[in-house]
């Protein structure tokens, strides 16, 4: 991703995504706080209850104990009634909308009623002295009922702590949206990442069938011809075919070309480059090395052109580097032409156009061929390069091996 607008957009929404998940993260958080404070409000209030339970059947137990005042014990179990009844209006504060919450601490209400009953019996068998009774009423009714009690509260407790117990889940959906956060950060920093090269353009063939001749074969492509503007070093050769002099000479001032040593990798590179345009057998492997022949120049744009209409004029028969839309408006070019392409397929000689403030540099190779100049290789260089020797050496290679792939035509 390189354009600003991309990239701006992707930031902004990695920072909206990790604001909603620190959002969504805090409120989680602040829900499981608030379910640990109602649960411990709801243990508080259980144990509140079973204590006043147990404190109670003490109480009952004591009336029968020889020698007890009868008047403390009673006292005793009204305070612990007292504190069963606080803790069950405790747990019905916070069972709304809990029905089954509800349900249990109504029938814990309805046994502790008979409880008080029972209490209220028992005592009155230990003043009258039937002690036989009296222990009868403590140890199964009371027993039951005070067992009826203990098992409702714990009921309506479970059922309340139920939806307060959720941190497993909390902590899970917890886990989720940081890993969630984590990953589409992750994401948008692989998206930000620079990209390194970007693909070269691809070449494109403007042949008619049978109009290139690859090892001796045919590559058939049914492309129409594209016509585009390039700029005026790139808009092409024209003439009928010539005999190429001997040594054509090179078109630029010798006090204005720079002088530069042939690399040895760059040598290595266009061996390379001829040696596969001279083993292409289809239109595939004539793009790659076109491709690589440019990247070799360091050409942005590459044209080969070819004559037709009886060496009358030029068409592009290849190119490299110009989106579609251009390619379309590139014309034929008349052999009277006056720019670089169209004067070094008329003399033969190959003409370099220096770069300006406005314009890259161009150089354009006749393609030669013991029946003449059957084509101009005309490329767009980069960096002010077009006037080096080395440049000027790398063009004429790569074009000597194209122009025996060229078909030639006869006037």
């Amino acid at each position: 991703m390189t354009r600003p607008a991309v990239r701006i957009a992707l930031i902004l929404l990695l920072i909206a995504g990790v604001g909603a998940a620190g959002w969504q993260l805090y409120v989680i958080e602040q829900r499981q706080l608030e379910g640990v404070r109602t649960q411990g409000g709801l243990d508080a209030s259980l144990d509140q209850v079973l204590h006043a339970i147990d404190d109670s059947r003490t109480a009952q137990q004591a009336y029968l104990a020889p020698g007890q005042g009868l008047d403390f014990w009673e006292a005793k179990f009204a305070e612990a009634t007292a504190g069963l009844t606080q803790g069950l209006a405790t747990l019905r504060t916070q069972a709304d909308g809990q029905p089954a919450a509800v349900e249990a601490l109504d029938a814990a209400d309805r046994a502790l009623r008979v409880y008080e009953g029972i209490d209220r019996r028992i005592r009155g068998f230990v003043v009258n002295g039937t002690t036989l009774m009296a222990a009868d009423a403590v140890y199964e009714d009371g027993l039951k009922t005070s067992g009826v009690i203990r098992a409702s509260v714990e009921q309506a407790h479970a059922a309340l702590v139920g939806p307060a117990r959720t941190g497993s889940d909390q902590r899970r959906l917890q886990y989720i949206i940081a890993g969630a956060a984590a990953g589409g950060a992750v994401l948008v920093a692989l998206l930000l990442l620079p990209t390194g090269r970007q693909p070269e353009p691809e070449v494109e063939l403007h042949a008619s069938e049978s109009s290139l001749h690859l090892n001796e074969r045919s590559a058939r492509v049914d492309s129409p011809v594209l016509v585009s503007p390039a700029s005026d070093a790139m808009r092409a050769p024209i003439d009928v075919p010539v005999v190429a002099p001997p040594a054509p000479p090179v078109s630029i001032d010798a006090r204005r070309t720079p002088v530069a040593t042939l690399p040895d990798e760059a040598l290595d590179a266009a061996a390379k480059v001829c040696t596969d345009l001279a083993r292409v057998k289809d239109a595939d492997e004539l793009r790659d090395a076109l491709g690589r022949a440019a990247r070799l120049l360091d050409a942005s744009g590459v044209i080969v052109w070819v004559t037709e209409g009886g060496g009358k004029s030029l068409k592009p028969l290849l190119t490299y580097g110009y989106p579609e839309e251009a390619l379309r408006r590139i014309p034929t070019l008349p052999r009277d032409q006056d720019n670089a392409t169209a004067a070094a397929w008329r003399d033969a000689v190959t003409q370099v156009v220096d770069a300006t403030d406005t314009a890259p540099g161009a150089i354009a190779v006749p393609l030669l061929v013991p029946q003449g100049c059957v084509g101009v290789l005309a490329a767009e260089i980069r960096h002010g390069r077009e006037s080096a020797t080395a440049t000027r050496a790398l063009a004429q290679i790569v074009a000597a091996q194209l122009a025996v792939l060229i078909p030639t035509e006869t006037a």
